[in-house]
């Protein structure tokens, strides 16, 4: 595939491809972040017809500069799973260059939604209290999804054991590909494999849950986004990734019994199978996937690749992770 062209005029041809009989002209173009792995841009737009909109572009970086790699087909096809559902809300998935024949790259295009990051309302507000229950709500719903809603969209694990110990099995896969072989790896596994929390049903799980991916409105709407990481799992792997985020306010950190107080009144779920003890767990079990990709991009910097800038920043966040991973560890036994 050729090097990822997402400008205007890649857009207005891509356009003219998926909206036949009509004509659109590009107004506004510019680039915008877009997390760690994706190439992301907004864009203007008006049409022949008098008609006007707002759309964003989400597309794969070149292969090998990025440290996080996923797969646009499948975050596709939950998208349009669920803003068929409307189960969760999600900027709507308008159209999809599925091979990259129009912006070198498999590239998405979404309607744009006006709002800012709860991350950010939580940030500024005076009582964070009400953001807060939004974040533990919006994280309920996205797991209280109708998994037929979701049809062929993901997979389906078979067992809740096979599933974690197909997760577990990724930090030995690791261990034993990378230069640099970690005990900590093989200690937590090994740990984590002994000692299992209660099961729960599988439901959809977002994978990078964090309020910097739920956009709100001045209204009040909100929408979830950057599904890239979504899956079928256990949904409390999305509430322990979530207590290693480091943006503060971190609204699990300021106060863990009311957080999943709501949270298992919203769902259902017992104090059994969702306690700090069980979300500590997952942490390691809902990073497994990313510290991976982590760990592979830091050894191919070491053997004398390029995988962005980032790939060496993240060095650090091994080190804490693993600090985090001794931490559970160390409870778990206790």
């Amino acid at each position: 595939m050729p090097e990822p062209t997402m400008t205007p005029e890649a857009l207005e041809r891509f356009l003219a491809s998926a909206e036949p009989g009509r004509r659109a002209s590009v107004t506004a173009f510019r680039a915008i972040t877009g997390g760690y792995s994706r190439l992301s841009a907004v864009a203007d737009v008006r049409w022949d017809d008098g008609g006007a909109e707002r759309l964003v572009l989400r597309g794969d970086p070149p292969p090998g500069d990025g440290v996080f790699v996923s797969d646009r087909d499948s975050e596709w096809r939950i998208l349009r799973a669920l803003s068929g559902a409307r189960s969760v809300p999600v900027a709507r998935p308008r159209w999809y260059d599925a091979t990259g024949e129009h912006f070198g790259t498999k590239c998405i295009v979404f309607d744009h939604f006006a709002g800012r990051t709860l991350q950010d309302v939580l940030r500024t507000a005076e009582d964070a209290t009400a953001p807060g229950r939004m974040f533990v709500d919006t994280i309920a719903q996205i797991h209280d999804t109708p998994l037929d809603a979701l049809g062929g969209a993901a997979e389906h694990p078979t067992s809740w054991d096979d599933y974690v110990d197909g997760v577990l099995e990724l930090y030995r896969a690791v261990d034993r590909e990378v230069a640099d072989s970690s005990p900590v790896l093989r200690y937590a596994g090994a740990l984590l494999a002994r000692h299992r929390p209660p099961p729960v049903p599988f439901t959809l799980v977002h994978g990078d849950c964090q309020p910097s991916n739920v956009l709100v409105a001045d209204s009040g709407r909100h929408v979830v986004i950057d599904w890239e990481f979504a899956r079928i799992g256990d949904p409390r792997e999305d509430l322990g990734y979530y207590t290693q985020i480091p943006m503060p306010p971190n609204v699990y950190h300021r106060d863990p019994q009311a957080f999943l107080a709501r949270y298992r009144e919203r769902t259902g779920l017992t104090e059994e199978q969702v306690n700090p003890g069980t979300v500590e767990y997952f942490l390691v079990i809902g990073m497994a996937r990313l510290l991976a990709q982590i760990l592979q991009a830091l050894d191919a910097v070491s053997r004398g690749g390029t995988r962005g800038i980032m790939a060496t920043y993240l060095i650090n966040a091994v080190t804490h992770q693993y600090g985090l991973y001794l931490d559970v560890c160390r409870r778990v036994v206790a």
